[in-house]
């Protein structure tokens, strides 16, 4: 390990290192090369085009070429052993967080909340570790270092980091010691004259001027799409995790898992391209199979295979050596049952929008017999249950019943009452406990098929345990090895009930491999799919034991780091995950070890979220948009950049009224992951107005939150029931990170003062993580 005594930073090079991207995170080659030199592990020669390391003996200097040298900071790691035992995150973290803080005191600007100036001193204090982390390190910096001597000899801002710990030592009494700041300032000049040898020794010779070079700019490469960017592209930008996961052959289950904004769904489109190129290279079949969760999403995968594969013309992948399907489980289903079923059949063709209809149908339903067969139940029910049913909101029972229908009744028991009798009630469905609340259930279920025979349809549950059976017959079994495919990529497999999981194992060339890599954020899950962590992959891969075995030996792959969100919306997403994270068994908190990639550009557009209060309903739809038009002031971004997501049905429908009445420009977004409308917007000038059901999958520059406020989110019960309780709290908190997942500089959440704030966010404003008016 190579030992040295301080590292100094010139201001030029250290607003370089903060606008690199590539040297935020271990997660890239550049920024672990970069983690591996302060550490001591390896030497680095340069950083960016024109920040370069070089040795002066004692120390490291690093140095911008363009640089006068007059603005720098010294790092006395003899007196602060800052990168001691350091993992390549933490010294890459406080390094950064250094840089950041002297950018500030050179640039004049105040520091941020993570940083303090100590008052009657020329002291400051960073503490580089965000909240999440509950970490009491800090870094103390001299602001003017050996004043006396450097008073009329300085020609900028000089600073000395001399400190770190988890106490304040001395505080603004300490005296820093200047040993090593000294030897830095007498060596520079060697550094300097070291650094022009080599540039001129690196300098190319002359060459002849080529002919015009031109750059061709694809249709859908405008800000915030991925479209028009090729596999050779795209490698540039990929973290070290993503590289590995997208070249490693596909020969057994493959899971990736990452929060919010980490690139899974890019990721899955890579590695299928990866697929195909390598079969390419070795002339050899191979079928590709990429399954969406709706329409929309479906649409979004297409336009990143464009630049590479043209998933649209069927002709020429059907006559292809190599192929790609990309479509809906929904829509697949519907294909395998084509003799038996026709599209007018179907509730709807966009998964999402068809359990939308089943809910209304389930509503109407539960409203039917609790009218009608309630009182002549009753006597036979358990108090629990009865009481469950009169005291709770039916669209909230209308969920709870679509999952029970879809998991229990029709996925596990067949439909048959005495199967459904003898299963053990699901830890967050309907509390129904003994038989005769499971016969008052049936009772609900057999009003919902009504429903769904009076208009010939089927919904989606139907289509996918009929495809099931088709995939278990013996044509299927014969032809498999034909017409199954080589490889399959699920993406956002945390949508998906247990009965939908249950068919993609069935669709490779044999039951004994199982190529299949997939996507999963269990935080964006309602919780209520009938699935723990466990029997995910049962659920995926089969029950055997053959399978099982195979299943055991899937690899799964964890993306850390967060390139959406803003550290300060990295926190406040961390305190909603934590605030239900202890509630339930599945529930995943992605966030633990989340870290963030943002240049100092980017820290410029954040702020901290807001949590504001209006007096009214009326008023708050009004301030959400003066809000959303203030961020797009501020942050220079489009109308299209800021999303207004609007929790509750009602709420939702006086803000489309207000909109329309006011003339306020605004694009509605009614499916999930639309980024039709999206782009739309932005090319219009218009606001996103949506609900946290849609936004999954998306990202704006900021959001605003409409109708987060005591009593509505999560809504209060009338009656302490511990299932009910659970299931809406833990929907409420999937919504809540979903919607402030989607921002990448700012947040604000708006309630009415009278209601208060809800009570999800008490820990946030504790803390400090949510700013209140």
């Amino acid at each position: 390990m190579r030992d040295y005594k301080y590292i100094f930073v010139d201001s030029e090079a250290a607003e370089d290192i903060v606008q690199d991207r590539f040297l935020q995170s271990e997660d890239f080659e550049q920024g672990k090369a970069f983690a591996a030199m302060l550490i001591g592990e390896s030497d680095y020669k340069r950083l960016t085009t024109h920040t370069h390391v070089i040795d002066g003996g004692e120390g490291i200097f690093i140095l911008n070429d363009k640089s006068q040298h007059s603005n720098f900071l010294v790092i006395d790691i003899d007196a602060a052993p800052i990168f001691h035992k350091c993992t390549y995150k933490d010294s890459i973290t406080r390094f950064q967080k250094l840089l950041r803080f002297a950018r500030r005191r050179w640039t004049k600007v105040s520091p941020a909340s993570n940083e303090k100036i100590i008052s009657g001193s020329t002291k400051a204090v960073i503490f580089p570790y965000p909240i999440n982390t509950q970490s009491s390190i800090r870094i103390s910096v001299e602001l003017a270092p050996d004043k006396q001597r450097r008073e009329k000899r300085s020609k900028g801002i000089e600073l000395l980091a001399y400190r770190i710990g988890t106490d304040e030592g001395d505080g603004p009494n300490e005296v820093a010691s200047v040993t090593n700041f000294r030897k830095a300032i007498e060596s520079l000049p060697k550094s300097v004259a070291k650094l022009d040898i080599e540039l001129k020794q690196a300098q190319p010779q002359p060459t002849q001027i080529e002919s015009l070079s031109v750059t061709r700019l694809k249709e859908g490469s405008a800000k915030g799409t991925i479209a028009g960017c090729n596999f050779d592209e795209w490698g540039h930008y990929l973290t070290t995790a993503q590289k590995d996961f997208i070249n490693q052959r596909l020969s057994a289950p493959h899971r990736i898992e990452g929060p919010a904004g980490t690139g899974k769904t890019l990721s899955l489109v890579l590695k299928c391209v990866a697929q195909i190129r390598l079969a390419r290279a070795r002339n050899e079949e191979h079928r590709s199979i990429f399954i969406a969760h709706s329409e929309a999403t479906k649409k979004n995968i297409q336009s990143m295979f464009e630049p590479e594969i043209d998933t649209n013309n069927q002709d020429t992948n059907m006559f292809s050596l190599q192929s790609v399907k990309v479509t809906t489980l929904h829509e697949l289903c519907s294909e395998l049952l084509r003799y038996e079923i026709s599209e007018s059949e179907l509730l709807d063709r966009d998964a999402f929008e068809s359990k939308q209809s089943q809910l209304l149908y389930a509503i109407e339903s539960l409203q039917e017999v609790i009218s009608t067969d309630l009182n002549s139940h009753r006597p036979h029910m358990s108090a629990e249950y009865v009481q469950f049913l009169g005291d709770n909101d039916e669209w909230l029972l209308a969920e709870m019943l679509q999952h029970e229908i879809s998991v229990m009744i029709k996925g596990r028991a067949d439909e048959d009452l005495a199967k459904y009798k003898r299963l053990s009630s699901l830890p967050y469905g309907l509390p129904a406990r003994n038989e005769g609340d499971k016969s008052f259930t049936f009772l609900i279920f057999n009003a919902y098929q009504r429903r769904l025979r009076a208009s010939g349809q089927f919904d989606t549950d139907d289509v996918v345990l009929s495809a099931l059976q088709q995939l278990s017959t013996p044509i299927w079994r014969r032809r498999r090895e034909k017409e199954g495919y080589d490889s399959i990529f699920v993406d956002e497999t945390h949508l998906f009930n247990i009965n939908e999981l249950s068919i993609f194992h069935r669709l490779t060339r044999n039951n004994l491999d199982f190529p299949i890599a997939y996507s999963a954020d269990i935080s964006q899950s309602l919780g209520d799919r009938g699935w723990s962590q466990v029997d995910f992959d049962q659920a995926m891969f089969g029950a055997s034991s053959e399978e099982g075995q195979i299943s055991a030996r899937s690899s799964p792959v964890k993306f850390s780091s967060i390139f959406r969100c803003a550290p300060s919306i990295v926190d406040l997403a961390f305190s909603v995950t934590s605030a239900g994270a202890t509630l339930f068994t599945n529930f995943d908190n992605p966030l633990s070890a989340a870290s963030s990639t943002f240049t100092e550009t980017e820290e410029k557009k954040c702020q901290q979220p807001q949590y504001l209060f209006s007096v009214s309903d009326d008023a708050m739809l009004s301030d959400a948009f003066s809000t959303a038009e203030k961020f797009v002031d501020e942050m220079e971004s489009t109308r299209g950049d800021v999303a207004i997501i609007i929790f509750g049905n009602e709420l939702y429908s006086a803000a489309e009224r207000e909109a329309k009445s006011a003339n306020k420009p605004i694009e509605l977004l009614k499916h999930r992951g639309d980024m039709e409308v999206v782009r739309r917007a932005r090319s219009s000038g218009r606001f996103i107005l949506t609900t946290p059901d849609y936004v999954g999958g998306l990202e704006f520059d900021a959001v605003v939150l409409v109708g987060v406020d005591k009593g509505r989110v999560p809504p209060r019960f009338n009656h302490e029931s511990a299932d009910s309780e659970n299931f809406i709290s833990y929907a409420t908190h999937q919504r809540l990170y979903v919607a402030i997942t989607r921002a990448k500089y700012r947040v604000a959440i708006l309630g009415v003062k009278a209601r208060g704030a809800s009570e999800i966010f008490s820990s946030a404003i504790s803390h400090g993580v949510l700013a209140t008016n």
